[in-house]
Parts: C-alpha cells; sequence; structure tokens
C-alpha cells in the first residue's frame, strides 16, 4: 500500500511542478538515453562487421608482408615490421600450394588504386585488384555477365579486366561492355566481365575496383611489389591446422631461426572482429564515464528537489508522525517517490534513445539493434540512482520532530 502511495504521490509532482520536473528527469534522461542510443548503433555495427566478415568465409586466411592493422593496434610492432619483413613474391605462393594440404586454394593478391577510363569518361581512385585466378573461389565475388579471368590469360599477362558494377555505370552507362576496351593508368584492358552490385558498407561504395591478372598487375604497377596471399581452407574445422601449415611453410621459405620471429603476417578473419571489438569496447567505455557524470548530476538535482519536497510537506510528516507514522513509513514512503522520479527519467531516457538510434540509422549508413539488456541496465542504474540519492532526504524526513514540523509555516 505504502509503495502505491508514493509512486502517486511521485506522479502528482510531476504533474504540479513542470519545470521541476523536467529539471528532476533531465540528468537521469540525458545519461540514459546516451547509453541505449550508443548501444544500440555499436551493437548493430558490431553485427554487421560479423556478418560481413563471415560472409566473406570464415576458413579464409590472407599472408602478408605488414599487417596495417598493427599501425593501430601496436605501433612500434608495425614500424618494427616495417623494416624487418620481406617482400612476399609469387614464388612463395607456389611453394606453399605444395606444403598446406588442409588448404583447397591459394592465390595471390595485390592492390593499388589508379583512374579507370573509357572513351571521354573516367573515374579516379579507383582499386585495381591484382589476382590469381584462384580468385573467384575465394573471394565472395559473383557475375553480372561475362566471365571471369582464365588460367591462360593469368599466365600470359594478359590485358584483361573484370569491372565492379558502379565502374561500369559510370564508364557505360550500365550497358553490357564485354569485349569494349578501358584504359587503367597507361595500358588498354580487353572487358571480359562486370560483377553484380555488392552494395555498400557503412555508406561506402563496394564496387569501384577492376580485377586484372596477377602479373598484369606486377608488370603494371611493379614486380618488386610484395603480393598477399590468400588461403582458403578446406573446412572451418581446419582453419587453425591450415594457418599453423601456411605459417612453418614460410618460416622454412624464409629460412627463420626457431627464436626469429616472423617476417611476414597472417591474418584471419579474428583479428579484423577482434580489432573492432577494441574499437567499439574503447568508444563504450569513454562514453561510460561521460553518462556517469550526467547520471550523478541527475542524482544531485534529484537530491536537492526531494529536499525541497520535505521542506514543502514538513506539516504533512509532522501530523503523520503526531498520528502514529513510524520513521520507516516516511523512510519508504519518500524513497519510493524519489525511485519513481528516477526510473521515469530513465523510461524517457530509454524511448528517446531508441528513437534517436533510429533515426541516425535511417539517416546514415550506421545499423542499430535493440539490446534487451541495455534497456534492463538503464531501468536498473536509474533505480539505483533513485535509490541512492533519495537516501538522504528520507532519513531527513523521517528525523524531524512531530513537534516542530507542526509548527512550521
Amino acid at each position: 500500500m505504502l509503495i502505491f502511495q508514493g509512486i502517486r504521490i511521485a506522479i502528482n509532482a510531476l504533474r504540479e511542478n513542470k519545470l521541476r520536473t523536467f529539471l528532476t528527469l533531465l540528468g537521469n534522461i540525458v545519461g540514459t538515453m546516451s547509453v541505449i542510443a550508443v548501444v544500440s548503433l555499436i551493437g548493430g555495427a558490431d553485427n554487421y562487421v560479423k556478418e560481413e566478415v563471415a560472409g566473406e568465409g570464415s576458413n579464409i586466411f590472407s599472408i602478408e608482408r605488414i599487417n596495417f592493422f598493427e599501425a593501430i593496434t601496436d605501433l612500434d610492432a608495425f614500424l618494427e615490421a616495417l623494416s624487418r619483413n620481406k617482400v612476399i613474391r609469387l614464388s612463395d605462393v607456389d611453394y606453399l600450394k605444395e606444403n598446406i594440404p588442409s588448404a583447397s586454394y591459394i592465390g595471390a593478391a595485390a592492390d593499388e588504386r589508379d583512374i579507370v577510363l573509357a572513351r571521354e569518361k573516367k573515374i579516379d581512385n579507383v582499386e585495381i585488384r591484382g589476382r590469381s585466378v584462384e580468385y573467384s573461389v575465394i573471394e565472395k565475388v559473383e557475375l553480372h555477365s561475362g566471365r571471369h579471368i582464365s588460367y591462360v590469360e593469368d599466365e600470359t599477362s594478359a590485358a584483361v579486366a573484370v569491372l565492379g558494377w558502379d565502374i561500369n555505370q559510370h564508364l557505360f552507362g550500365g550497358r553490357n561492355p564485354i569485349g569494349k576496351k578501358v584504359k587503367i593508368g597507361n595500358k588498354h584492358f580487353r572487358v571480359i566481365g562486370v560483377m553484380k552490385d555488392r552494395g555498400t558498407m557503412f555508406g561506402e561504395s563496394r564496387n569501384r575496383f577492376v580485377y586484372i591478372p596477377i602479373r598484369t598487375f606486377l608488370k603494371q604497377f611493379g614486380s618488386r611489389t610484395s603480393i598477399g596471399i590468400k588461403i582458403k581452407a578446406s573446412d572451418i574445422d581446419l582453419l587453425r591446422q591450415a594457418v599453423d601449415e601456411a605459417t612453418m611453410a614460410m618460416r622454412i621459405r624464409h629460412r627463420l631461426r626457431p627464436l626469429e620471429d616472423n617476417d611476414f603476417s597472417v591474418i584471419t578473419s579474428q583479428n579484423l572482429i577482434s580489432l573492432w571489438e577494441k574499437i567499439s569496447s574503447s568508444i563504450f567505455k569513454a562514453l561510460i564515464f561521460i553518462v556517469s557524470i550526467a547520471l550523478v548530476i541527475g542524482g544531485v538535482v534529484l537530491m536537492n528537489v526531494m529536499l525541497v519536497s520535505v521542506t514543502e510537506r514538513t506539516r504533512e510528516i509532522g501530523l503523520r508522525k503526531a498520528l502514529g507514522a513510524r520513521k520507516s513509513n516516511i523512510i519508504w514512503q519518500f524513497i519510493v517517490e524519489s525511485i519513481t522520479l528516477s526510473l521515469v527519467g530513465g523510461i524517457f531516457g530509454i524511448l528517446i534513445g531508441f528513437t534517436i538510434a533510429a533515426v541516425i540509422s535511417l539517416i546514415s549508413p550506421l545499423p542499430y539493434i535493440i539490446e534487451p539488456w541495455s534497456i534492463i541496465a538503464g531501468l536498473v542504474v536509474t533505480f539505483l540512482i533513485g535509490l541512492i540519492f533519495g537516501t538522504y532526504p528520507a532519513s531527513k524526513a523521517a528525523n524531524l520532530d512531530p513537534v516542530v514540523a507542526l509548527h512550521h509555516e
């Protein structure tokens, strides 16, 4: 009965003092709203990244001269690798093909950026992807028309190209470009295929690329360019084994001693997921600090409003104590009122937070997701704020002398 009475008094206070109500709830609304919005957006981005990485193939990994993710996670290791690691050649690919029994496909890959032209149209900053013939089964690529690069074209360094969807749309207006010519840098290429539309990732197009044979790529951009090696394990359960076999084969190939560090980098899908998790975790930790300040300020405001409420209702408290109300009754009433006020702010914060996340997702490429635990966490935190910061006003009300309280003006 006391719970419902406290809730009723709190709701009446919300209605009667609108400005005070706004100031009381503002801290909790801002804090809870921020947590809900960011958790929803980060959670959506987490799922998106994991789905995309899984879509590219969880049983695929690569060997690169440099792990560029280390520039973010460990700059010293990255700089050391720049000076220590050896250039990876096509001969390394041939060697691995003979020494990784648990791999089903092993291919070479290298990327560069250049201008692509056709007639009087051009596109700047296009990703030129040099690939061996295995790319069509290692990478997630589907043809819209035409065909993939053949073994003979790769071996003979043929000037052929497979266009990304956006490149075809821009240069040929979406018409069939098969057999036509495009110019990459200073060399003409014959178009043999067009990839399907791959959509966008975080608002960036995934269709601004051109595939050319890896040997053609090395002739065009420099034979000393270090390539990457993409490896597809026969089965997801054999991924760890394939990584170990590839690592051992590369160490033997580069004649490394047992105690020497690798002069190459092995990159798996888990590396990408771990990097994103570190970034999102750092964002969340920074947010928690900021939100904690907002919630503490909201708690202080709530405590002061409750103290004002105690002052305004001093005669009422005196009358209740004179009629036999115990201290515990007074304390319970004011704590219930404080918690109710705090929870109302938390509920508004949750609703506004999800609304903000949905609006941001609508007008930007960021996806969002509703995390049930974030709702529970928001309600628990606001409950504790009401309990903690409502204790002092409740205690002050309970300790009032009934005689003095009844004479209060």
